[in-house]
């Protein structure tokens, strides 16, 4: 789980450098790139979170409990670059000179969230992936 965090971190502060200098709108894939390890490390710190509580031998149940999570983080991180969009982009730039960008249109929003499931998509896989080599050595 410290893992996951961190990454989150480190994720957070990327997307910050990112905002600050404009590489939404120079380079259009790291929005892509960030949703997509953003939904992968949100997957791996539910999933040390809930360990306790998700049966291991319920992959389809653990997997869209994961997806779940998931795709709340995401909606609600979309919910917080609206509300930034509304409210932040002028005082930043009047207090600091930058140009913010907090959000696209429609197409990006959901192309966030598609990129955010597919991240967590794959750490589910490669999480049972894992668990499945562990009970099948011979």
């Amino acid at each position: 789980m410290k893992k996951a965090f961190l990454f989150l971190i480190a994720i957070f502060f990327i997307n910050i450098i990112s905002l600050c200098y404009g590489w939404y709108l120079d380079y259009s894939w790291s929005d892509q790139v960030l949703h997509f390890s953003g939904g992968f490390f949100v997957a791996m710190f539910f999933s040390a979170y809930l360990k306790d509580h998700l049966p291991a031998d319920s992959k389809l149940k653990n997997t869209l409990i994961i997806l779940g999570a998931v795709s709340f983080i995401g909606v609600t991180w979309e919910f917080a670059e609206y509300l930034a969009n509304q409210t932040l982009i002028e005082p930043i730039y009047k207090n600091f000179g930058v140009r913010a960008y907090f959000m696209g249109d429609m197409d990006d929003t959901i192309n966030d969230l598609l990129m955010d499931i597919l991240g967590a998509g794959l750490f589910s896989f490669i999480l049972h992936s894992l668990r499945s080599r562990k009970t099948h050595k011979v």
